[in-house]
């Protein structure tokens, strides 16, 4: 190579450094590394794994195709826990938001002072682990001697019987997960400028129109991104269900999450196990699109406003 052509190429490499785009991708380029690392690689194994049977001593035996997936669905057990988890997310998730946003807003309401030791008062539940969350509702809710029954004085199995089994799940998640919601609007609230308020109140507004057409779109990015992680987050439910319940009574609180653990750590069957992930996954996924499209799609799309 010549002189001046090794000139050239450097010129050219320097100038390709330069450019913004490429700067950008060499940012990029390791949380790239490591999400394909963490992320893909395993999750294309999983679908690899999926169209094979195993041995029980975990190898793989022969090429089956899709039929792990027919069996996966045809499971009364697995479209049952399918059934309870898309359940289990709307309920808990709605009421978290109404409880979060209903509980910030009256935070930030003129009847409330000192409103930043009330935001942190809220926040020790979601600072313990599911199975701490677990034993805790456990406790509070036997029969034998749980404040609940005591309080409220009746007798209630609600650990055994339907469908009090998925009221206790659906009341520990709440109470863990609510001051996510609280934590992520009163925060929201807080940035959003008087002034709004203030023109509000010159044009006329009231309380419900001011609530309308200021703070609820100020809030939408928030809102986008708290139901995105929650949804996700709920789908994999699992400790605190076998903590409580351990998916009782019968199979009546199992979730997907643990149906494919009982796959694969129960009855050894690691192909269905792989093919009930993949169809977990697929579930999460679709759950997801459908709220990005609803409410977060023109937040970051090139047209939208925000």
């Amino acid at each position: 190579m010549s002189v001046l052509e090794a000139v050239t190429d450097s010129s050219a490499v320097r100038a390709r450094l330069d450019d913004d785009r490429t700067i950008a991708w060499l940012f990029v380029a390791p949380a790239l590394v490591l999400l394909g690392l963490v992320a893909i690689y395993p999750f294309a194994m999983m679908i690899y794994n999926s169209l094979f049977d195993f041995t029980q001593a975990g190898r793989m035996d022969e090429f089956v195709g899709l039929a792990n997936y027919v069996r996966v669905l045809t499971d009364g057990r697995f479209t049952s826990g399918a059934v309870f988890t898309v359940g289990f997310v709307l309920v808990v998730v709605t009421a978290e938001f109404l409880l979060g946003l209903g509980m910030s807003l009256l935070i930030y309401s003129e009847f409330v002072k000192r409103r930043q030791i009330w935001v942190v008062l809220s926040l020790p539940p979601m600072m313990l682990s599911p199975v701490v969350t677990g034993l805790t509702w456990r406790m509070l809710l036997t029969p034998e001697y749980g404040m609940v029954n005591h309080l409220l004085g009746i007798e209630v199995a609600w650990l055994a019987s339907r469908p009090w089994s998925a009221v206790a799940v659906v009341v520990a998640d709440v109470w863990m997960w609510t001051p996510l919601f609280v934590l992520v609007f009163t925060a929201t609230i807080q940035s959003i400028p008087a002034v709004y308020y203030e023109a509000a109140r010159v044009d006329g507004m009231s309380r419900w129109q001011q609530f309308k057409w200021v703070t609820l779109p100020q809030m939408r990015t928030a809102i986008a991104i708290v139901l995105l992680l929650r949804v996700v987050r709920a789908f994999k439910v699992f400790p605190k269900i076998q903590v409580l319940t351990l998916g009782g009574p019968g199979s009546y609180t199992e979730s997907i999450a643990m149906v494919t653990y009982n796959y694969g750590f129960r009855f050894f069957d690691l192909g269905r196990a792989n093919a009930a992930g993949v169809l977990y996954w697929l579930l999460m996924f679709v759950a997801a699109y459908l709220i990005f499209r609803s409410v977060a799609e023109d937040l970051i799309s090139p047209g939208g406003e925000g």
